[in-house]
């Protein structure tokens, strides 16, 4: 046994003796090979452990392979083992050139030669140090030079894969191959593509300095991210610094074809941040206007609240304008901005005529949820700029419009009260008439409806419980340029009507403003009678308040009525009272379980209502008097507020008694779809179709008033709409004057009723039908189109405190006006609409008007959209405004063609022009305005 023993002790020291002479020479060949896969294993622990006793396997595991901290002037890694911490004191660590811990890590393999004391890394090896970051498939790094090497590797079939891809402070650079300093911060690159504010440079050799500049040779500058863009500038030799891309001669290229379009030098602008700077302007050639430079100037980065952009354009044959334009806003408060845009175009050199427009266009919008808030949007301008200016078939749209409006308000609530107040100022002008109207001001005061007896107690007292009574009150003082013509029942003794000269000036008339203020006061309540019925009772009081009234005097010498206006504080009242009452009545006629009909279900809403007026002519303080208006004695009612801000109130009694009749119809039939045979679905036969009339028991003569009919209904899940509508007039006419023709040209309305005479309900006075077919492909339609944009709009609203103001501004004129981007993705749309509309007094001659209009839009390609629209006036035998328009998505290009191929409009636009904003100024445009036709 003893003797046993003594055999293991000597093996094992045997073999001792073995590891540490095996260990010794690993040293000496200065070599330590580290495999590297999913998990680092280490071989020879044991060995490694018996010779370098400051190494455990503990730190090779996670230090020396994971990170490798250098301090100093050494270059190798000091690794502290778990025993030597116990019984060694740590050295202080010097301030070296290595600022931060490098952190790697790699796929295949890591090698370390202890030598030379350089660190390979093979196989996706990742390298983070500090704002550094490096990706790539073969990295060295020299601990003695401070230097990290990187480059790619050759697949089985000789294909490169693993390119260095280099991040230093958020700038991402794919390369072929990089050397860079660690001491210095420069790096030597070869083969570079790197995004920089949307611009893409590649180069074939690249120095990059400290301060993060690169010098590159061979260098394209594009906005397009393909790696064979299809457009760049070349240029041989190219500079970015922080601030701008300089570059020596260059040549505008589209892929591989060279351009006339040669340069001896450039600067492109870089910023982070928005920065002030030269606006270059657009050039060309118009045929009308001559030669041009167009849109040069200057933009104003104010702050991150505001920015200016101001521009010009001028023209060979003497024509210029201006546009100034300003963003701003306020955090937490408002957003707005501002555009003023003057042009002066020369119509007609030899003979002298020229026309001076403007145009203003401002908005203001409330962001703070508090009790006040200011709005305003505005647009105004001279009568003759749309059509003189916005000739681009862009703009068409706002070319042809003739009505605009401008409103700015102010709203305040009251906290501590049910009051809300409103003041506006408000403009309307018509561009073809000239005329404009300001209302300036117009203030609305309203209380909400109050409920005195809501806290009553009690059974059968829902009427009062009800009962709820508001307040409301609005003035106005109204401005317009359009001349007072007289209206009046009789001749006038002082004529003030203008004559044609005066109309053609449209002078705003200040004396003639007409204001004035109405009070009204509205009680109501409601109640359930026998569970089925909606009683409603109302009760109304309204005041007029002017600060002038008319005063008439019949003229025997000269038979007329001489009116006068009397400045005076003039008051006036009127109330009414009614009811109405109204039910739902169901109707449902079943028929046999598992046939293809279910049931048809009929919903009648009938409603009727009265209403009283009394006769305030003879009242003492009634605004009403008869005027005599000639030498017989004949008198005419007339009112002291004759076409007044408010009118006047009713004078004669009325007892009035409205009914009116809404149907609706619905088929539930058998789904063909529902492979269940037990499903079904509803089809809406007709959404409403609907009578109305009424009746005034208080009238001396015709107290029925005309019968309208109205109905709507849709099919094929709205794709195809019907709306028909009437007016049938009870009351028989007779002929006074025939022509030659056989014409009624003159008649008169007869107190019988048509029906009295044999001749049906009444005369169609009127008649109109609307028809549209909308065709979409399955599964796109213009509700979820809406959604689309309601979506967008919700994801950008609560964000507008972080946009920049052009941003900002950009995205709510995309919500607003939708229809002026092409949407791809939806691949073809078609609306057709054709329309009736039947005009016939009695009986006189009917007129007739038909329009048909048609427009949609279809995808050639993923990328190509043609889109048209046109109408065909079928009375005149004449289309419509026709445009044609072409858009192609380049991908870094847009391209848009849009023709109007007749009528007052007549032109073509062509713009081609990159995506990105920053090389707007980059561009071929060619537009023709529908002047170079004449």
């Amino acid at each position: 046994m003893k003797y046993i023993i003594s055999l293991l002790i000597g093996f094992i020291l045997t073999l001792s003796t073995c590891a540490a002479l095996i260990a010794q020479k690993v040293v000496q060949e200065d070599t330590l090979i580290l495999k590297v896969k999913n998990e680092i294993k280490i071989s020879n622990n044991v060995t490694i452990l018996n010779t370098l006793d400051k190494v455990s396997i503990d730190s090779i595991m996670q230090d020396s392979l994971n990170s490798l901290s250098m301090f100093g002037d050494s270059l190798k890694p000091e690794v502290i083992s778990n025993r030597a911490k116990k019984s060694v004191t740590e050295p202080k660590i010097p301030i070296g050139e290595i600022e931060t811990i490098i952190n790697y890590n790699a796929q295949d393999s890591i090698f370390f030669d202890l030598k030379s004391s350089n660190l390979t890394l093979f196989g996706d090896s990742h390298i983070d140090y500090g704002e550094i970051e490096l990706d790539s498939d073969e990295t060295q790094i020299s601990m003695t030079e401070r230097i990290i090497t990187s480059t790619y590797s050759l697949d089985s079939v000789g294909r490169k894969q693993g390119k260095p891809i280099f991040t230093e402070k958020g700038t991402v650079y794919e390369t072929d191959f990089i050397i860079y300093n660690l001491k210095t911060k420069r790096a030597q690159i070869r083969g570079v593509v790197t995004e920089q504010m949307g611009a893409f440079m590649h180069g074939e050799d690249v120095k990059k300095n400290e301060r993060n500049e690169m010098y590159i040779s061979e260098a394209m500058y594009s906005t397009c991210n393909l790696s064979d863009p299809h457009f760049h500038i070349q240029s041989k030799k190219l500079k970015v610094t922080k601030r701008n891309v300089i570059s020596g001669p260059f040549n505008l290229r589209f892929r591989e074809i060279n351009t006339p379009i040669w340069f001896p030098f450039g600067m492109f602008p870089k910023p982070k941040e928005k920065t002030s700077g030269i606006l270059i302007p657009t050039y060309g050639e118009e045929r009308r206007r001559g030669f041009f430079l167009r849109d040069g100037g200057y933009y104003w980065y104010v702050s991150d609240y505001m920015d200016i952009r101001a521009t010009g354009s001028v023209f060979s044959n003497g024509g210029y304008g201006g546009v100034f334009n300003t963003n701003f806003k306020k955090r937490y408060a408002y957003t707005g901005g501002l555009n003023f845009s003057y042009n002066k175009n020369i119509i007609d050199n030899e003979n002298g005529l020229s026309s001076n427009d403007f145009w203003v266009r401002s908005n203001l919008k409330p962001l703070s949820k508090g009790n006040s808030s200011v709005s305003a949007s505005i647009s105004a301008g001279t009568t003759t700029y749309n059509s003189n200016n916005n000739l681009a078939t862009s703009d068409f749209n706002r070319s042809i419009s003739s009505q605009f409006a401008s409103n700015i308000s102010y709203r305040q609530k009251f906290s501590n009260a049910p009051i809300n107040l409103t003041m506006n100022a408000r403009h309307r002008q018509n561009v073809q008439t000239g005329v404009m109207t300001f209302n300036l001001p117009e203030l609305s005061l309203n209380v909400n409806r109050q409920y005195p007896f809501k806290k009553l107690t009690g059974s059968n007292i829902d009427i009062l419980k009800k009962l709820g009574l508001s307040y409301n009150f609005v003035a106005k003082n109204e401005i317009t340029n359009k001349p007072a013509k007289a209206n009046f029942p009789f001749a006038l003794a002082n004529q003030t009507s203008t004559s044609e000269d005066q109309e053609e000036e449209l002078k705003l008339d200040f004396k003639n403003a007409k204001n004035g203020g109405q009070h009204k006061i509205p009680i109501a309540t409601s109640v359930k009678l026998f569970n089925k019925l909606n009683l409603s009772p109302n009760f109304n009081l309204t005041e007029y308040w002017y600060t002038k009234e008319l005063d008439y005097t019949y003229v025997p010498e000269l038979e007329a009525v001489q009116v006068d206006t009397l400045q005076k504080f003039s008051r006036a009242h009127s109330w009414n009272t009614g009811a109405s009452l109204n039910t739902i009545i169901y109707g449902t006629r079943f028929f046999k379980p598992g046939g293809y009909i279910q049931a048809i279900r009929h919903v009648v809403t009938p409603s009727i209502s009265f209403s009283y007026t009394p006769d305030i002519t003879n009242s003492a303080n009634s605004p009403w008097e008869w005027v005599q208006k000639n030498e017989k004695g004949d008198s005419v009612l007339m009112s002291k507020y004759h076409q007044f801000a408010y009118g006047s109130p009713r004078g004669n009694m009325s007892k009035t008694m409205s009914f009116s009749l809404q149907n609706n119809l619905e088929i539930k039939v058998r789904d063909k779809k529902d492979t269940s045979g037990i499903g079904y679905k509803k089809i809406k036969l007709f959404d409403n179709f609907s009578l109305n009339s009424g009746y005034n028991f208080a009238a001396d003569s015709f107290n029925l008033s005309n019968i309208t009919l109205s109905t709507r209904t849709s099919f094929f899940k709205g794709k195809l709409n019907f709306n028909i509508g009437g007016t049938l007039d009870p009351y028989l006419y007779n002929a006074l004057v025939i022509n030659e023709e056989g014409m009624v040209t003159r008649q008169e309305r007869i107190d019988r009723f048509s029906w009295q005479n044999g001749q049906g309900l009444g005369n169609l006075s009127r008649f109109n039908t609307a028809i549209s077919l909308n065709l979409k492909p399955k599964g796109t339609s213009e509700t979820e189109d809406n959604n689309r944009r309601d979506d967008f709009a919700d994801q950008n609203i609560n964000n507008q405190e972080e946009l920049g103001l052009q941003d900002a501004a950009d995205l709510d004129y995309i919500y607003k006006n939708p229809n002026e981007y092409v949407n791809f993705n939806i691949p073809w749309s078609l609306r057709v609409s054709y329309s009736i509309n039947v005009n016939q007094s009695g009986l006189l001659e009917s007129k007739i008007r038909q329009t048909l209009t048609f427009s949609g839009n279809i995808s050639l390609t993923p990328k190509t959209k043609i889109n048209f629209r046109s109408g065909y006036d079928l009375e005149k035998n004449k289309f419509t405004q026709t445009s044609l328009g072409v858009n192609r998505d380049l991908h870094c290009w847009q391209l848009s063609f849009n023709w109007i191929p007749f009528g007052r409009n007549q032109s073509f636009n062509l713009i081609i022009r990159p995506k990105s904003a920053l090389l707007q100024d980059l561009k071929l445009q060619k537009r023709k305005s529908f002047q170079d036709f004449f």
